[in-house]
């Protein structure tokens, strides 16, 4: 089983890429919380400028050209301005990698667009790709083949394990029906079966560990809410090790919270695990007492759940990892939510 104590999910607003990564070290590396193992370094993430989205990073790597259109993103044959400011940017980064992480971080967690939301995001002939099946099986498949080469080049370069963070915003979007570009040409709702197929091709072409954030709660579709034990079979075959859940999600009712409870449960013997993020209302904290009692009311919270749902109590660390949630911070929101969540892996380590 893969597991990683706990993650962030942060953008930053720094203005130097070298600042962000060593700012990025300093809230992963050299802190004094010990979750029991190493902590996966989340490759730094900066604000502003239309090359440093996510879809245009995505896109890059896979070495899928791109332009901006009033409504987003397009495929196009060759490379636009977009495309290059973002390959620079990249460049950039990976020098800053080479130079700063090696014999420091152990774990390298690379941030990319899933395949659904890069589908719903990029526009192919005036519609989402996901309106040609053909041009959306394609792109997925150079998705999946370039990020295996990038982590394996990456992973060569800085001496570490390489894992990817997918992800997929637009899920819920796909599943329930993309709008069209007019409103008489929307997409058809996807088949769940169907999204978590190419989650399973997706990770299995990628090859190295995977874990799923759909930037807020996992739909219940996926979840089997509606569907039962089947959905929750076909999510843990996906091949991510780790799928990460809002901490509102986990009490929403009680429908949900059994389905969670059983995805969990089920998913014990093929090594994939959880991660719960911290809750929205306790990331204001600033002050070293506010953050150990946000940590300690997530840990606690979170133990609470793990006993309502009559799991071993021993399994409860190596299947719940702590998380930052999605979302763009200063440097000093960026320290202070890391802070909360490390200090809650430590916690729940310890119980």
């Amino acid at each position: 089983m893969t597991r990683y104590g706990w993650w962030e999910n942060t953008v930053t607003t720094h203005s130097d890429l070298r600042a962000a990564t060593l700012s990025t070290l300093r809230r992963t590396v050299d802190v004094d919380e010990d979750a029991g193992v190493a902590p996966a370094v989340s490759l730094m993430r900066v604000s502003g400028g239309v090359g440093r989205n996510l879809a245009a990073v995505t896109a890059s790597l896979a070495d899928v050209h791109v332009r901006t259109t009033p409504r987003g993103w397009e495929l196009t044959a060759h490379p636009s301005l977009e495309s290059r400011r973002t390959s620079g940017y990249l460049r950039e980064v990976w020098d800053l990698a080479e130079e700063l992480l090696p014999g420091c971080a152990e774990r390298v967690l690379v941030h990319v667009l899933g395949p659904w939301s890069m589908g719903a995001q990029l526009e192919y002939r005036g519609h989402s790709v996901i309106a040609d099946r053909p041009a959306f099986k394609d792109m997925a498949l150079t998705m999946g083949e370039a990020l295996r080469e990038y982590a394996e080049r990456l992973g060569t370069a800085l001496g570490a394990e390489v894992s990817i963070a997918v992800h997929e915003p637009e899920v819920c979007s796909v599943i329930d029906g993309l709008p069209g570009a007019t409103r008489f040409d929307g997409l058809d709702p996807v088949d769940p079966e169907i999204i978590t197929g190419v989650w399973r091709r997706f990770v299995g072409q990628v090859g190295v560990p995977c874990v799923l954030t759909c930037d807020g709660a996992v739909p219940d579709a996926l979840i089997g809410v509606n569907s039962g034990a089947d959905a929750i079979g076909d999510l843990c075959a996906t091949g991510f090790c780790r799928i990460e859940f809002p901490f509102a999600q986990l009490g929403a009712s009680t429908t949900v919270t059994d389905a969670i409870g059983s995805l969990v449960g089920g998913a014990m013997g093929t090594g994939v695990g959880i991660g719960v993020s911290v809750p929205d209302s306790v990331l204001n904290s600033r002050s070293a007492t506010a953050i150990e009692r946000a940590a300690e009311k997530t840990s606690k919270n979170i133990l609470c759940q793990w006993s309502q749902w009559t799991l071993p109590p021993e399994m409860l660390s190596t299947c719940v990892d702590v998380t930052v949630p999605e979302g763009i911070r200063t440097p000093e929101e960026a320290i202070c939510a890391a802070a909360i969540a490390r200090c809650a892996a430590h916690m729940l380590r310890n119980y």
